[in-house]
């Protein structure tokens, strides 16, 4: 079994397990992107979008897919309206991918407004200096401490909530559980950080702009 087939498998129980795990279908989305399956990759990443409506990522790969599939104009939308969310919660790296699609495409690329019209507001945006948390775009308490030693430790700390670190914890134990992850080597934490930096849209600071 090649290592995307392990990877579709893995992914496959733990939605099946689990219908409402967003880092499950977005991942088996992926996964269908990389193998060419575009439309059980659009399925996935539609579930995903009706768990997490502000998921930016699924927004720019199911564009994308719709793209490779020639279904322009329905791409067009889902790309358009995944760059405003994107916009809205600072996540530069995928609004600027999502551009660069339309623009490849010959579409007019949209210059993202302060909130999109026909479109309800994210929720609660928080009062100008309080902490809002980069993944689910509210006002929540923040991480007391950085839970890692490191550059990732703080970029956590500094954008994501105590809720949603809480979240992943408790969806972390299935990506060791179903992956069989040794923590205490390099692969194991290489694979643990992977998904970890996926289920809280994180990004590589470097290629913000």
């Amino acid at each position: 079994m090649s290592s995307n087939e392990e990877r579709l498998e893995v992914f496959t129980r733990m939605a099946e397990a689990d219908p409402t795990n967003e880092l499950a279908h977005f991942s088996l989305g992926r996964l269908y992107v990389e193998a060419g399956n575009l439309a059980a990759a659009e399925a996935s990443l539609r579930r995903t979008l009706e768990l997490s409506p502000q998921h930016s990522q699924a927004h720019r790969l199911l564009g994308e897919t719709l793209l490779q599939a020639g279904r322009r104009d329905e791409a067009a939308e889902i790309l358009r309206a995944g760059i405003q969310i994107a916009h809205e919660r600072g996540e530069h790296q995928p609004r600027n991918q999502m551009q660069e699609a339309l623009r490849r495409a010959g579409f007019d690329v949209p210059m993202p407004q302060a909130s999109a019209p026909g479109r309800e507001p994210l929720p609660d945006r928080g009062a100008p200096g309080e902490f809002v948390c980069r993944r689910c775009g509210k006002a929540q308490p923040k991480l007391e401490e950085a839970p890692f030693l490191n550059a990732l430790g703080r970029q956590i700390q500094e954008t994501i909530c105590q809720v949603c670190w809480r979240e992943w914890i408790a969806m972390s134990i299935k990506v060791v559980n179903e992956y069989r992850l040794n923590l205490l080597s390099p692969r194991g934490n290489e694979v643990y950080d992977s998904h970890m930096k996926e289920f809280l849209g994180l990004e590589d600071r470097s290629s913000s702009a």
